[in-house]
């Protein structure tokens, strides 16, 4: 018998996202492995096998045994977009947002900069802990984490070490959000904001694993999140974008032509960029928490006039990607403007209703495929023999009860690298 520290078994379902590293595509993110009577075996928080219940009972013996009969055990989940570190709330913003009125004085990405400058770092640490204990309560078990809500060059230095400091069981991927809207003083000369982003770039570099850019109407042009992107490529920085979220800036084929690892929004994507993200290594990231929250999945809602919608309609965006062969998460854009969830639990249930996804392609978008899209994919996102033992037994028996079922927190337990850190007796 092969001793192993930890054995789930009589599971209703064991679902495994099990896929290539760099993700799951084309006809294979309809097609999930669902083991019933299914059990996981983990020693040193690694998976050391996964089968059928009988199976592993005639080759382990465990010195922990939880006995899941009757509930679903699936990979922890990924959630590869967040702006986690900030202060203040803008639900006031919102609802002028649902009435059609102006937004007042509390709103817009220069108003959270305001308040998360004002806040100590004691403050913004607990509210960031706080957050992700949250967050692995509903089952996320990585998470990346941008800066952003500095805008100035030491500002946004300041966030980059308050995230990589912070302590938890959820794993923090940070990311150096190096150009997000333009500061008003800067209104007259971007040239010398971008040469200010590019020279903090080698700093951030020590910091973070990734740079992120607003490649975006709203945000930057596409030749000035070159010349950062190129810049924190020569500092060995990987590279994500905020692509074409309020527009199209060329942020797609800037993301596949530098192999960035994701990119994210895409809802002003075309028929070209479809096929361009399809023929790259890079991940496309779905947020439809800012759907949601943002009321576009109604014409004229988002705007306040019921006239045509200033966005594409993204089921049949979602539906050409799909098919196109990109490889495709979700993510939940955590931030307090326009997707202020903490739960990947809920995105997925958005998947389905926003995107019309199936079950088993929003399962591959939140775990094999949003750790593709950290570069993660070999390590983490399914559940297979060699990968981190980071897994949640849910509330019910079936994977498709998670997604059809909204509203509640269905995780039961989470295992994050073998060990159990949310459920009965923690």
């Amino acid at each position: 018998m092969e001793p192993v520290d930890l054995l789930i078994r009589n599971a209703a379902e064991v679902v495994t996202c099990r896929g290539a590293p760099d993700g799951v595509r084309g006809p294979a993110l309809s097609r999930l492995e669902v083991i019933a009577d299914g059990a996981v075996a983990v020693r040193a928080g690694r998976i050391v096998a996964v089968g059928e219940s009988a199976r592993l009972l005639a080759r382990v013996q465990a010195k922990e045994t939880i006995d899941a009969t009757g509930r679903l055990v699936s990979p922890g989940l990924v959630d590869p977009h967040t702006h986690l570190v900030h202060a203040g709330s803008r639900h006031e913003e919102w609802e002028a947002r649902v009435l059609g009125r102006p937004p007042g004085l509390a709103g817009g990405i220069r108003w959270t900069v305001e308040q998360t400058g004002e806040a100590g770092d004691a403050a913004l640490t607990r509210k960031a802990i706080a957050d992700l204990d949250t967050m692995l309560a509903h089952g996320t078990t990585t998470v990346e984490a941008k800066s952003g809500y500095g805008l100035e060059p030491e500002r946004e230095l300041r966030l980059l070490r308050l995230i990589r400091g912070l302590r938890h069981p959820v794993e923090v991927v940070v990311t150096y959000l190096a150009a997000h809207v333009l500061p008003t003083k800067y209104a007259a000369d971007r040239a010398a904001y971008v040469a200010r982003a590019i020279e903090t770039v080698p700093e951030a570099a020590t910091l973070a694993e990734y740079c992120d850019v607003f490649c975006d109407p709203a945000g930057f042009t596409a030749g000035e999140c070159r010349a950062i992107l190129e810049a924190a490529l020569r500092s060995g920085m990987r590279l994500r974008l905020h692509a074409d979220q309020t527009g199209r800036a060329g942020g797609i084929q800037l993301a596949t032509e530098l192999g960035a690892s994701s990119a994210d929004h895409l809802e002003h994507a075309r028929e070209e960029d479809v096929v361009e993200l399809a023929s790259s290594r890079t991940v496309g990231v779905l947020l439809p928490g800012v759907t949601h929250h943002m009321l576009e999945m109604v014409p004229g809602l988002s705007t306040g006039r019921l006239t045509n919608p200033p966005y594409p309609y993204m089921p049949l965006l979602a539906r050409q990607l799909v098919d196109a062969g990109a490889r495709l998460a979700l993510a939940t854009d955590y931030n307090p403007g326009t997707s202020p969830t903490l739960s990947m639990q809920a995105v997925m249930q958005l998947a389905a209703r926003l995107y019309r996804l199936s079950y088993a392609e929003i399962w591959h978008m939140a775990t094999i495929n949003a750790a593709a899209s950290l570069d993660r994919g070999q390590d983490r996102g399914s559940l297979e023999p060699g990968k981190r033992a980071d897994l949640m037994i849910w509330k019910v028996p079936h994977h498709g009860m998670v997604i059809n079922r909204f509203g509640t927190n269905l995780v039961d337990t989470v295992i994050k690298d073998g060990v159990r850190t949310t459920g009965p007796g923690q």
